[in-house]
């Protein structure tokens, strides 16, 4: 999952794997090592990734944080900082999120930086009708067409 995500920020910041490698000091096959699940990022590479990136560590880090990435696009984005710590309906490209067994498109907005907006929400567990399990999401700001501010919480 971590090389995945790597591969992911990487391709959706528009760097080779040599010009990561450069910018990192490391060579274009520690990339794809890492990339391909066959070693890790040392804990001074990984800081400088996360700072690449615009990140946390945790996001980095945490298996149950995916990322939801869309092409890039122009827009303001200080208008949407407005919307952190509330419930907001979010119209998004991702038919996965969207299709998702128990989503229904309301979220609390925790975070929105210059590239991200971290959501969180409640989804039925799988492989269970009933138990709820909170979901922690990136979402690419790109991949965000709308949003409505809700008043009541999910």
């Amino acid at each position: 999952m971590l090389g995945e995500k790597l591969m992911t920020l990487r391709k959706k910041n528009g760097y080779s794997q040599q010009e990561l490698a450069d910018k990192l000091s490391v060579t274009r096959q520690t990339i794809s090592n890492w990339e391909c699940g066959q070693g890790a990022p040392s804990l001074d590479k990984a800081i400088e990734l996360t700072k690449i990136y615009n990140i946390n560590m945790n996001d980095f880090v945490e298996e149950q944080i995916e990322f939801v990435i869309k092409e890039k696009r122009k827009s303001d984005k200080r208008l949407l900082r407005y919307l952190e710590g509330k419930y907001a309906k979010i119209d998004c490209f991702d038919v996965d999120l969207l299709m998702e067994p128990g989503f229904n498109s309301k979220v609390k907005i925790l975070e929105v930086n210059e590239d991200w907006i971290r959501i969180e929400y409640a989804r039925t567990k799988e492989n269970s009708l009933l138990k709820k399990e909170t979901v922690i999401k990136l979402l690419d700001l790109n991949a965000i067409d709308g949003f409505e501010i809700v008043e009541e919480e999910v």
